[in-house]
């Protein structure tokens, strides 16, 4: 598993590589939370899944977990670039409205860059 980490106006954007199964889930559990130690309020997290290949329900778990982290502070957070296999699975796990899911990379930055309605709060 690689983490490719960038910055894209506020949003923190993580290019993976490989298959997110444990025991990498880890590694991309402390990437995202090093990341944060250092980010602005509230969190806004892309996740790039262009060049993932597999994801099992450790990885399913550990995006969960980290969604569940920002949540509370009003982050948001998105994915792109997903493809059909783990677009299933994350279909099946019921995740595809937490992880919200564009067709590219700007679309998801101007979607996480919006203002939250107040009945999303």
């Amino acid at each position: 598993m690689e983490i490719e980490l960038s910055e894209k106006k506020g949003i923190l954007i993580f290019r993976l590589r490989g298959s997110i199964i444990s025991p990498g889930v880890k590694e991309v559990s402390e990437t995202v939370e090093e990341a944060l130690a250092v980010s602005s309020s509230p969190p806004r997290l892309l996740f790039d899944f262009k060049e993932v290949v597999g994801i099992d329900s450790s990885g399913l778990g550990a995006l969960m977990s980290i969604y569940s982290r920002i949540h509370p502070h009003r982050g948001k957070m998105a994915v792109i670039n997903v493809n059909k296999r783990v677009k299933n699975l994350i279909v099946m796990a019921r995740l595809i409205t937490v992880f919200k899911s564009f067709e590219s990379e700007e679309a998801a930055v101007t979607a996480l860059l919006q203002h939250p309605r107040q009945d999303e709060t």
